[in-house]
Parts: structure tokens; sequence; C-alpha cells
């Protein structure tokens, strides 16, 4: 069982699924530091354009999934 968030964590610890190594990888061309800096310029971009998480982000882009997978 992991400890409960706190909102003023400067540092944190995450046991990465392949698939999250592999985005951070790719997003920093294969720093996986600067791979999560870019995650987070691309989310705050986001946010200032009026994403929420609440939101569906397909939605939020206009892309469906069909065009998205066929592209």
């Amino acid at each position: 069982m992991s400890r409960p968030p706190k909102t003023d964590t400067v540092q944190f610890r995450r046991t990465l699924s392949e698939a999250d190594r592999t985005i951070l990888l790719c997003a920093g061309k294969g720093n996986i530091s600067l791979g999560f800096k870019n995650v987070l310029d691309c989310y705050a971009i986001l946010w200032e354009l009026g994403y929420r998480p609440r939101s569906d982000l397909r939605d939020f882009l206009g892309v469906d999934e069909e065009s998205q997978q066929s592209g």
C-alpha cells in the first residue's frame, strides 16, 4: 500500500510499467528524465488551452480513435 499523496512533494519515485517507460524514453529521445520534463511541458500547454483531466483527451483534441490508428 502506498502512502497518501502530499501536495508539497518535490521528489518522487515510482515503478514504471514498460509502456510508461517507453513513452518517457520516446518523449526524451532516449533520456527518461528529459522525457518526463517534456511530458510535463505538454501537459502545461494542454492546461493553458483549457484541457482538464476529467475531459476525454481525444475529444478535446478532436481526434477519433479510428483516424488515429490509420494515421
